[in-house]
């Protein structure tokens, strides 16, 4: 369909379907019905939240894998080798949640919640009388319960049973 202006104003005109719609009327379509939600399998497809977990799991998988020695300090956990093998596994579940075997990914994720929570635990038990990596610790678990909450949410809402 090729742009029009509208005359005198230099603006894009609305197109033919918005013609004579009030704006308080013209609206955005955001959501789709959940019969096309479905996969080709039968699972439900990957909504908003699942590909913005997918995406920052493959994010944070790279940092980890490329950096986890900056990783562990801004964390606060001193076990870059560990972190590593996170990053690996966070990859992973990001690529599963993109390639439409979304909750599978999902769950993944909520797995690998608990180990970083159990990891971040760890490292703050092991702070003896380090105030400021204690505190890196105290923000990286609040930041982990964040998202974990995140992840099971959008792991039920994903997993479906017939």
């Amino acid at each position: 369909m090729a742009t029009m202006i509208a005359p005198g104003t230099g603006w894009r005109a609305a197109p033919p379907e918005y013609a004579g719609v009030p704006s308080d009327q013209k609206r955005v379509k955001t959501r789709i019905g959940a019969d096309a939600r479905r996969d080709a399998n039968g699972s439900a497809g990957g909504g908003p939240l699942a590909t913005f977990l997918g995406l920052f799991s493959i994010g944070l998988g790279l940092w980890e894998l490329a950096d986890p020695r900056g990783v562990a300090a801004r964390t606060g956990t001193p076990y870059p080798g560990v972190i590593r093998g996170y990053g690996a596994r966070e990859v992973a579940s990001g690529l599963t949640i993109l390639s439409g075997r979304t909750a599978g990914g999902l769950w993944s994720r909520v797995a690998g919640d608990a180990l970083d929570l159990a990891t971040a635990a760890a490292a703050y038990a092991g702070a003896d009388g380090d105030a400021d990596r204690r505190r890196k610790v105290v923000q990286t678990i609040a930041a982990l319960l964040g998202v974990t909450v995140l992840d099971i949410v959008a792991a039920t809402s994903h997993s479906t049973s017939y």
